[in-house]
């Protein structure tokens, strides 16, 4: 054999053995493909998804789909081709694996930080949902946390719904750090809260900031809390919700709460976060979720309205509503069904 041969030869193996090495080598990517959809306005177990209580409510026709991503679970991986390929077809998408699963952070830390953003999402969607039906909501700060040590150690309680400051009504952190920061270090601060529904006063004396000698601090952080009448409560499973989720619970609550059927026998699927004011928020996604929406019946589906330039070119049969706030949603779909199309903003 010659040496031009043996090292054709020899050429082709290492070109193979890469080639092996490179196919079976993973990669830092995860594949997005379209998730299950969920009822929100069906049962699961037995029980209705949302349950309102203290309120009248009426019952709805149609359905109204909550969307949802599968992702690469944690403990797989993904190699180049199967990588290549996932982002060639257009069901499917490939993104960063830290875009999943931040690194630093156990499978125990994800399934923590869903929970509380998860319980989040349903309280700005509850918020949200009762303020468009014209249900009384109260705005107060909530203790989030109580530095260990600090002026309020020991006194507030995580949890704790703070109602006055120095018999001034607050309604946000920003109102209760402004009557702090108006008294001077040492002073008493006299906070008027409800723990476990029972209203209490605490008196506690200033400190000085670490930062700025010349500024008082009680060492809480604070988050926006809501009380309202109607008990609202979720049972989503777990699989399907998240923090996009927002809009699509906010709607459920809504049209139960409305004397009209907003439904309308439709099914109508969705997607955003969603602030308690109503505004709806961009979302991760939007293309998977609307395969899924599809592939499961939906005629009309809810794009925020910073995602719509995503799925401009997306070719589906379904509306594509184009979404700021829930009103907007509301009005659309309120629009849609009297066939006034030209009212309804598309993305």
């Amino acid at each position: 054999m010659t040496r031009q041969t043996w090292t054709a030869v020899v050429s082709a193996l290492a070109l193979i053995i890469l080639a092996g090495v490179i196919a079976l080598t993973p990669v830092p990517y995860v594949a997005w493909d379209p998730g299950v959809t969920d009822d929100v306005l069906g049962r699961s177990d037995n029980t209705d998804e949302i349950t309102i209580s203290g309120v009248e409510t009426v019952g709805t026709t149609g359905s109204l789909l909550l969307t949802s991503v599968s992702v690469t679970s944690s403990d797989a991986t993904l190699t180049l081709p199967s990588a290549f390929l996932n982002y060639l077809r257009d069901s499917r998408d490939v993104v960063p694996r830290d875009w999943a699963y931040p690194v630093g952070r156990s499978d125990s830390d994800l399934a923590n930080d869903e929970a509380q953003k998860m319980s989040e999402t349903e309280q700005s969607a509850t918020v949200a949902a009762l303020s468009a039906a014209g249900i009384a909501v109260q705005e107060n700060p909530v203790v989030g946390s109580v530095s260990t040590g600090g002026p309020a150690y020991e006194l507030l309680q995580t949890g704790d719904i703070i109602e006055t400051v120095n018999d001034a009504a607050v309604s946000t952190s920003d109102d209760v750090n402004a009557v702090i920061r108006s008294l001077a270090v040492g002073a008493t601060a006299t906070f008027g809260i409800v723990r476990g529904g029972s209203s209490m006063v605490v008196p506690i004396t200033t400190q000085a900031s670490s930062t700025d000698r010349s500024v008082p601090r009680v060492g809480i952080t604070m988050r926006p809390g809501y009380r309202y009448a109607p008990q609202v409560e979720f049972h989503i499973p777990d699989q399907v919700a998240d923090e996009s989720s927002g809009l699509v619970l906010s709607l459920a609550v809504y049209d139960k709460l409305r004397s009209e059927d907003l439904m309308g026998s439709r099914v109508i699927a969705g997607t955003g976060a969603i602030e308690a004011n109503g505004t709806v928020g961009a979302v991760a996604g939007v293309a998977e979720k609307m395969r899924g929406a599809e592939r499961d019946g939906a005629q009309i589906f809810l794009v925020p309205a910073a995602n719509c330039s995503e799925v401009a070119d997306i070719d589906t049969g379904m509306e594509l509503v184009k979404v700021s706030k829930l009103s907007d949603a509301v009005s659309s779909l309120d629009s849609l069904a009297l066939g006034a199309t030209e009212a309804v903003p598309l993305c």
